[in-house]
């Protein structure tokens, strides 16, 4: 749960300076341009400081041989929806841009299409795109805000935050925002083999306001069950070794048959054997995510 309050950019930057710091390492420029005259936003600040942080590791990862790392803030005035260089799906009115662009390796446009998505990850090949991004969208789109990622391999990357002003953002959170669903306590259990990302779709739901069961692999979901742990409804990849996500499907019927299941998938044909079970395409942002768990819970 996010608890938000007004919150002025350049002492919260200044106050994470050292430890950004100690995490870009010897090898990487950090810079900073935050402005005095920049507004306050409306934002739980340690969440804030949380997604500048997983942005600042993602930046390092992408910059192996070193580089430069530039914090920027700026006022943004947004006066019709959809303009240039702006998240599409921002209401007009007034916001603090938060950018973070370094030199490193880039993305090119397939990795950049898919770098907001949970389910994916370019770490383990050595890039900089990570479950972190997911995590920042989740918690900016929950402040009533938007991200946008800008990418060229070779060149680098430059992520920027839009989160409302002070006063814009208590007009904005007097009805929950449409990227906000929450959880409300239900518990997930989140089966997928990979480390990152596991980490970075628990990382999203548990922002969202769910809880999470962690699985590794199928064999380890069916204990969870087995075990009758209170589970509301279950979410899983579906290229796994050992057992694939529709073998887990499948036996998870015969032991919860009333138990709602999300099968997490890149393939673009509904796989068979499944009936009564909601699919997810990849690549998705976390809100579709959202909305799938939410209509699940509400049919079952």
């Amino acid at each position: 749960m996010l608890t938000p309050k007004p919150a002025h950019m350049l002492p919260l930057i200044a106050g994470m300076r050292p430890l950004l710091e100690r995490t870009l390492g010897g090898l990487i420029r950090f810079d900073i341009d935050v402005p005095p005259g920049t507004a306050p936003v409306m934002v739980d600040p340690a969440r804030l400081e949380s997604a500048i942080l997983n942005l600042a590791i993602n930046a390092r990862d992408a910059m192996p041989q070193g580089g430069v790392l530039t914090l920027r803030a700026d006022n943004i005035a947004i006066r019709r929806q959809g303009e240039p260089g702006c998240p599409a799906e921002l209401a007009p009115g007034d916001y603090v841009a938060i950018s973070l662009t370094d030199t490193g390796i880039g993305m090119e446009e397939a990795t950049l299409a898919r770098a907001f998505e949970p389910f994916f990850t370019t770490k383990g090949v050595g890039g900089g795109s990570g479950p972190g991004l997911s995590m920042v969208y989740g918690m900016v789109a929950q402040s009533g805000g938007g991200v946008t990622i800008a990418s060229k391999v070779g060149k680098g990357t430059s992520v920027t935050i839009f989160i409302p002003r002070a006063s814009e953002a208590r007009a904005l959170t007097q009805e929950p925002p449409s990227e906000t669903i929450p959880g409300d306590g239900a518990v997930v259990l989140l089966v997928d083999d990979d480390l990152l990302v596991r980490a970075g779709a628990a990382a999203v739901l548990k922002m969202l306001g769910y809880q999470v069961i962690a699985a590794t692999s199928g064999l380890e979901a069916l204990k969870v069950l087995q075990e009758r742990m209170p589970v509301d409804v279950m979410i899983t990849d579906y290229a796994m070794p050992g057992m694939s996500g529709v073998a887990l499907i499948q036996e998870t019927r015969r032991l919860a048959p009333s138990l709602p299941v999300l099968l997490i998938t890149g393939y673009t044909d509904r796989p068979e054997g499944i009936e009564r079970c909601a699919v997810l395409h990849k690549p998705f942002k976390p809100q579709a995510l959202a909305e799938q768990i939410a209509t699940l819970l509400r049919v079952s």
